[in-house]
């Protein structure tokens, strides 16, 4: 059973890579005129698949929820000349979604090392 919590927790965290990078190249929610239903959809695959394994952690998950994180706080930097020309609503999204994901990432993967160790 906890095998196949894993492994639906990493389809989840690929789901959130997956929904955030064809965003990031349709030119963004605004732009593909979805406004905030991927955002929201990041948000809940996220908490998703950080909540699902909770008794048995992963660094798979962790580093698929960390790219999701990354993908988002970079395109969100690049888009907005590093924070010269953010305006709101647009791609400052990027971080305020990337940035609670990689927190999620750091405590699957503090979660995953724990328990190997333990």
């Amino acid at each position: 059973m906890a095998r196949f919590k894993t492994m639906r927790a990493i389809g989840l965290a690929a789901a959130t890579l997956v929904v955030f990078v064809v965003v990031m190249a349709m030119g963004g929610a605004l732009q593909a005129g979805l406004a905030p239903w991927p955002g929201i959809a990041v948000a809940v695959l996220a908490i998703a698949a950080f909540a699902v394994p909770r008794e048995r952690r992963s660094l798979i998950v962790a580093a698929l929820l960390a790219a999701s994180g990354i993908v988002g706080v970079v395109y969100a930097l690049i888009r907005t000349d590093f924070l010269a020309a953010a305006s709101f609503p647009g791609p400052i999204f990027g971080i305020i979604l990337g940035v609670p994901i990689i927190g999620l990432a750091v405590a699957e993967a503090a979660g995953a090392v724990r328990g190997r160790t333990a």
